[in-house]
This record gives C-alpha cells, structure tokens and sequence, in this order.
C-alpha cells in the first residue's frame, strides 16, 4: 500500500465524521437534547475510535505504533509528571467536584483523548507518511480546525463571524502546537494531557 492511500482513507473518516455531526446539528429542532448528545457521542466512538482501528487493524496491517499509542518505558515517570502537573494539581486549585470527574471521563472518551488519537495518532501520522512532517503537521492543522469551524456553523449558523474567526483561529494554533508535540513525542500521551487539561481548566479560569 502507498503512502498515499492511508491519508485519503483517515481524510476519508473525517468527511464522515463532519456529515454526521453536520446532518445532527440540522436535525436538532427535531431530537431532544440528550438524545442528540447521546448520537454526538456514538459518532465520536464510530469515527475516531473504531473506523481508524479496524482501518488499522484490518486494511493496513499495521500495529498500535502507527497510531501514537506506544510509549516506551523510560518515558513512564516523565508522562507521570505531566499528568500530575496539568491534571491533578489545576483539580486541587479549582476543587474536585462531580461534575469536573464527568467531564474529565467525557475528556477521555469523547473530546480531548479520542481528538488526539483521531487527529494526531491517526491522521496525522498518514498526512506526514504521505507529504511529508512539516507539510503533514499543517494539513492536519487545518483539517483540526475545519472540524470545528464545521460545527459551529451547522450548529449556530454565520451569524457570529467574529466567534467563527476566533475559533478557527485558537484550533489551528492549537492544532499546529498538538502536532508539533506529537512529532517531538513521538506518541499522544502528552499532547492528550495538555489538550484535555486546556479543555477542563481554562473555561474555568475566571469563572
């Protein structure tokens, strides 16, 4: 198999992916809204977890290596320490409560892990395979932050443009810094502890 044909079929999961969310954000008016959370979620588990590991596993012939998902035993204490840094420590400043253990495990399955093993682990090691790191590490950049600009719109439609910029905006510096980790790290663990700390913890700085 080409280099080519494993970006086309992760590029491929994403068209998916943004139709289905696209298709559940017109359909809201008609769906409650724990039911459409609940087809929101099915989507994520659907494509960003198991399509990219059955294309993996079944199409590829390849292993979780190829997914971001090895990490080597020397790093164990390093990844222990960030975790530690970006998780734990901003729980105890903010205080542990019901509700941040829920959206952390939402973190884990649906937003900030499942994100980074779909855009980082996934597609972004098939983009470089394919066009190489630096011009992988962009395209995968704009496809994170397309992803988003997707959502907002069919969500909310254009008429917030400056709410639209400035999420277009914060996704692609932030899916340029993610892939830039990635590629330094070499698998998801740390971009996933910083994605999902951002996400936890800066909603709440002055709230």
């Amino acid at each position: 198999m080409d280099d080519k044909t494993p970006a086309m079929m992760a590029l491929s999961v994403f068209a998916l992916d943004r139709t289905l969310v696209s298709a559940l954000n017109f359909l809201r008016t008609g769906m409650s809204s724990s039911s459409r959370a609940m087809c929101l979620n099915a989507t994520t588990l659907l494509s960003n977890w198991l399509l990219p590991l059955l294309i993996v596993y079944k199409v590829e012939k390849a292993g979780t290596e190829s997914l971001g998902l090895i990490v080597s035993r020397e790093k164990y204490r390093a990844y222990a320490v960030y975790a530690v840094v970006g998780l734990a420590l901003p729980a105890l400043y903010f205080g542990f409560s019901r509700d941040l253990l829920v959206e952390f495990v939402e973190q884990l399955i649906f937003i900030g892990l499942a994100e980074e093993f779909f855009y980082r682990g996934y597609m972004m090691n098939r983009l470089c395979a394919w066009v190489g790191e630096t011009k992988g590490l962009l395209l995968n950049a704009i496809v994170f932050s397309l992803a988003h600009v997707i959502f907002i719109v069919t969500r909310y439609g254009l008429g917030h443009p400056y709410f639209l910029a400035q999420s277009g905006l914060q996704t692609l510096l932030g899916g340029l810094l993610l892939g830039y980790i990635f590629l330094k790290a070499g698998d998801i663990v740390p971009g996933s502890v910083l994605h999902i700390s951002m996400n936890l913890y800066l909603p709440r700085i002055g709230s």
